[in-house]
């Protein structure tokens, strides 16, 4: 196609590049070695570096093939650590002004202290340079502890009392380097919210509660959410869709998909923002919204990086005859001896869709490290909320159960 636009996108993600192909654009991705394969048999040139987060390592990996950032048209990503740097080498081309826009949706204290600002309830939150600067014995339990960019609740940990503190000080002290956000915890019930928002107007609003809190992940809790129907909690969407309103407004962002968590305070049922990311939610987030509101979030991705209009002309209607629910399947940790079949998952109650991770041989990491890890995902549906809630802790009770690994040690 003579006139099909070239695309830069920075990392390798499948469906971000079949999204782009489908929309008829020439795409190159940036890639790690270990995805450089992949990408090719996707279809995709490559220019592969070290580090695609990297922005000295993207613009010589270009200049070492002979390439550079005005051979595009669009600069772009859909990956969490890619999105600035993706919007810093759009910047150097001349192709858009948004880093300054992305950075306000990846740093957490920016997020917050500009949300603040336009009048949105959000938790108090001061920066530490390190880990030195917070003294337990003289904060305020309960706090939360992150890193300023951080995805997936990596190195996330709650400050309960000031043994806890000094546990997970020595914890996040191995695992990461900082600066890092200290926060006020939030006790209520925390909501993933998906959709898309084009010339600064809400399209697509997908309202999901999550089984546990994220959190709760390190000590076991279920990945897991199920997309709430808006018409059985109508004030609910409205609430969330105002802060949402706001938030994208105070932030700058006008074009394109969103990935949000809010919560909904325990005391009082007030909506407080949590993050936000401007991209598609992980897991299976896209497929859950398709199922349930008829949007494809990938093409629609497209549509705002090629600067195209939005298909989603009117308000998209919910599935009028089940609702759906994404979540990760659990395992132990361990290189994996046996589990079970992807036609055994598809075939318990409920499940619509269903993809591995691993597989017999490979290393089962420890899920209760980051809420990404998992052993797959899958994508379940049900009359309501509740049913679905009961088929995806039931499934995920018996997918662990049902992974065999090796005895620590064995090699």
């Amino acid at each position: 196609m003579q006139n099909a636009p070239a695309v830069l996108h920075v990392g390798w993600m499948p469906r971000a590049v079949a999204a782009l192909d489908r929309a008829g654009a020439r795409v190159t991705c940036v890639t790690a070695p270990a995805d450089a394969a992949a990408a090719r048999a996707a279809g995709a040139a490559t220019v592969v570096v070290p580090q695609p987060a990297n922005v000295e390592g993207v613009l010589a990996g270009l200049a070492r093939d002979g390439l550079a950032l005005t051979d595009y048209d669009v600069i772009c990503s859909v990956l969490e650590f890619c999105l600035v740097p993706a919007a810093v080498l759009a910047d150097l081309a001349g192709r858009s002004s948004t880093a300054g826009r992305t950075l306000g949706m990846r740093d957490k204290y920016l997020q917050k202290r500009l949300v603040r600002d336009a009048g949105v309830p959000t938790a108090a939150c001061d920066v530490l340079e390190s880990l030195d600067a917070l003294e337990p014995h003289t904060t305020d339990f309960p706090k939360v502890l992150k890193p300023l960019d951080g995805g997936g609740a990596r190195h996330t940990y709650v400050l309960t009392d000031e043994k806890s503190a000094q546990e997970c000080l020595a914890r996040a002290a191995v695992g990461g380097k900082g600066p890092w956000l200290l926060e006020e915890f939030i006790e209520g019930t925390e909501f993933q919210v998906d959709g898309l928002v084009r010339d600064g107007e809400i399209k697509v609003l997908s309202v999901s509660r999550y089984l546990q809190n994220l959190i709760e992940v390190h000590e076991g809790g279920l990945v897991a959410h199920v997309a709430l129907p808006p018409a059985e909690y109508s004030e609910l969407y409205a609430e969330i869709r105002s802060v949402a309103d706001t938030s994208f407004k105070a932030l700058g962002y006008v074009d394109g998909p969103f990935h949000l968590e809010v919560f909904q305070e325990a005391a009082g049922g007030r909506i407080v923002f949590g993050e936000c990311a401007a991209r598609v939610g992980g897991g299976r987030t896209d497929d859950v919204v398709e199922l349930a509101f008829g949007v494809n979030l990938r093409d629609e991705w497209a549509r705002a990086v090629l600067g195209r209009p939005t298909a989603v002309l009117t308000p998209p209607s919910h599935a009028a005859d089940a609702v759906f629910g994404g979540m990760n399947l659990p395992g132990p940790a361990g290189r994996v001896r046996s589990m079970p079949s992807l036609d055994e998952v598809l075939a318990r109650p409920g499940v619509v869709r269903a993809t591995f991770d691993i597989n017999p041989g490979k290393v089962m990491p420890d899920v209760t490290d980051a809420s990404h890890l998992r052993a797959g995902l899958a994508v379940v549906h049900g009359a309501d909320d509740r049913e679905v809630a009961v088929r995806m802790r039931r499934l995920a009770d018996w997918f662990a159960g049902r992974v065999e690994v090796e005895p620590p040690g064995t090699v």
